[in-house]
């Protein structure tokens, strides 16, 4: 086979139609195709970068086949190719479209008086992640398809511009430096690898997913793919590589982050919602291609933090278990209001207390389980006697005394009824743990009474006596066999009242938060504070079990009430409204000493307010 004189050297950048569209306007002043035709190479051949069209090529023009083989991308099935072994599809490339610098041409044309044979193609005008030149500093240029033979790319017919229409699409390109995804695609080609995680993937996997992430956080969940140019593929390109590049972590804390911006908006907050296209990419049916590792990154977080049910697919996986709830799937899997579910969740700690967080905040499911079955046992404060065997005072001094553990301790977290009931179960463990320290009789031993009688005649309350058998202080307790609850129990009144008077000392819980006048799971919240300003408190603790007993002294709670105060002591002393004594504060610029938020109430200083006067 004859070489073609003279000699036209090969520029190692541009791609093999681009030089033979050269050689054809060098040697014979031609088109492309009849050229082609003329040397023995099919058209679509040379298009494709089939391997004998490429080398027969090179042979003709006397060059390197290694060299056009470097810059081919070799099709390797129907819309599949190989560049520089790297595994690439037809979306990677910019095809229809033909790509160009105008400032690269202009370049070239003030090089020869031939445009045809000046005209350079370059590979990276090819790929569609190539967005700017970064020899000139300013975005390409696309030209669709307009005929049949544009797939060749002879830039001197494709773009007609000239002289002064070359310098104006040169004043027109936006002038901007390559993406980090544009220089990460060219590096990769060049043989360069260093950004950990995304190296990982393949090179069309890096980029898609890179684009597809910059463009959820860049644009938002409504963008969609179609409405999107390549300026904004740029963009994209700029957000997503500040993610990816940095490896697993950065974009899971993208994730989140896009759950995050959704939080409190009405709906529930699917994937597509939060998501947007990233998902729908990830997601579709239609997609065979294998998007890479970002699929197990996606489905791990979707199980990790989303509310998903049992055997629904997520991205090629179905979940075995529900790992997660909200309140609205809750609530609906198991019949009860959302309100009453998620004020439950939220005095346990399984969701956030503030009044305004979602209904689809997720929790663990499993634990989510375990407060609604409570919340189905529940037993209301109002009808608490029954089951108990007891008095409604009665029952109210359990609760008070924390002998009986409410669903919620409505001190500062829960609102409604979830403080105003009991779980059967609870009640269950206190009748056991009563009744396991009674010896049980068929007949009423001489002298023994019910505690309400025993409590009468030693001058105590019910519920302190409780403690005293709880505490394993009295010996002698016993329990009628056929009588069940709390009216069952028996105890001797003489030794009731000296057992009493030597372990029970100083003022009940109930006595001390009155004295206060605050709520009883305020005062309990005062004494469990770990530090700063608390109420102090005795500890008895029980001879024969865990129990404990909490007793105050008279001194501490005088000492307490002095040196703090609350809105409805200021108002009682000015014998004005709680909203005036406020408003007061306010004015004068009193904080509380103790939020409301901490301890169920405000509490301030008694000594900030000693110039404290009503209007």
């Amino acid at each position: 086979m004859s070489v073609l004189i003279p000699f036209m050297p090969y520029d190692p950048c541009e791609t093999p139609m681009s030089f033979a569209t050269r050689l054809a306007g060098f040697h014979v002043g031609a088109r492309l195709v009849p050229f082609l035709h003329d040397i023995g190479i099919r058209p679509d051949s040379l298009a494709w970068c089939e391997s004998n069209a490429v080398e027969q090529l090179a042979k003709i023009a006397g060059v390197d086949s290694a060299a056009l083989h470097r810059n081919s991308a070799h099709r390797t099935n129907k819309r599949r190719f190989d560049l520089r072994g790297h595994e690439l599809t037809s979306e990677f490339f910019a095809s229809p479209d033909t790509v160009f610098c105008p400032a690269c041409l202009r370049a070239d044309d003030a090089s020869t008086s031939s445009v045809v044979t000046a005209r350079r193609g370059l590979l990276e005008w090819s790929l569609r992640p190539v967005h700017t030149c970064p020899r000139h500093g300013i975005a390409l240029v696309r030209r669709a398809k307009r005929r049949w033979d544009d797939q060749f790319r002879e830039l001197a017919c494709i773009v007609p511009e000239r002289g002064p229409q070359m310098d104006r699409l040169v004043d027109e390109a936006k002038q901007r430096s390559t993406s980090s995804l544009q220089d990460y695609v060219v590096g990769r080609l060049e043989g360069e690898s260093k950004s950990g995680w995304l190296d990982g993937q393949s090179l069309e996997q890096a980029v898609r997913i890179t684009e597809m992430l910059g463009m959820r956080v860049q644009f938002g969940a409504l963008k969609k793919p179609s409405e999107m140019t390549p300026d904004d593929w740029d963009t994209a390109g700029r957000a997503g590589f500040e993610v990816t590049s940095m490896g697993e972590a950065a974009i899971r804390d993208a994730l989140h982050q896009m759950q995050a911006e959704f939080r409190g908006n009405d709906g529930k907050p699917g994937c597509r919602k939060i998501f947007g296209a990233f998902w729908e990419w990830l997601s579709s049916t239609k997609n065979r291609k294998d998007a890479g590792d970002i699929t197990r990154i996606v489905r791990e977080h979707i199980i990790d933090t989303m509310d998903f049910a049992a055997n629904q697919p997520v991205l090629g996986a179905v979940l075995g278990e529900r790992r997660l709830h909200s309140v609205q799937s809750l609530a609906s899997e198991i019949g009860l209001d959302p309100r009453t579910l998620r004020n439950v969740l939220a005095a346990r700690g399984l969701i956030p207390v503030e009044e305004k967080i979602s209904g689809h905040h997720v929790f663990d499911a499993s634990l989510g389980l375990e407060v609604a079955a409570s919340v189905l046992r529940l037993v209301h404060v109002s009808t608490l006697d029954k089951p108990l065997g007891c008095t409604r005072p009665l029952a109210a001094q359990l609760l008070d005394e924390r002998l009986l553990l409410p669903i919620s301790d409505g001190a500062r977290s829960a609102v409604g009824r979830t403080w105003k009931g009991v779980d059967i179960r609870e009640i269950e463990r206190f009748l056991g743990s009563l009744h396991a320290d009674a010896r049980p009789v068929d007949i009423v031993p001489t002298g023994m009474v019910p505690i309400a009688k025993a409590a009468e005649k030693a001058k105590l309350l019910s519920v302190e006596i409780v403690h005293l058998i709880l505490g394993g202080f009295l010996k002698n307790v016993v329990r009628l066999r056929d009588v069940m609850g709390y009216s069952a129990i028996l105890v001797d009144p003489e030794e009731v009242r000296i057992v009493s008077r030597a372990v029970l000392v100083g003022m009940s819980a109930s006595a001390a938060f009155g004295c206060l006048q605050i709520p009883k799971a305020t005062g309990w919240a005062l004494v469990e504070r770990p530090h700063g300003p608390k109420l102090d408190s005795l500890l008895i603790e029980a001879r024969t079990s865990q129990h404990r007993i909490y007793r105050f002294e008279e001194e501490t709670v005088a000492a307490f009430k002095s040196e703090f105060t609350t809105a409805p002591r200021i108002a009682s002393k000015f014998d004005v409204q709680k909203q005036v004594a406020i408003g007061l504060l306010k004015k004068a610029g009193v904080r509380p000493t103790l939020d409301y938020r901490e301890v169920g109430m405000n509490f301030y200083c008694t000594a900030d307010i000693s110039g404290l006067e009503p209007a």
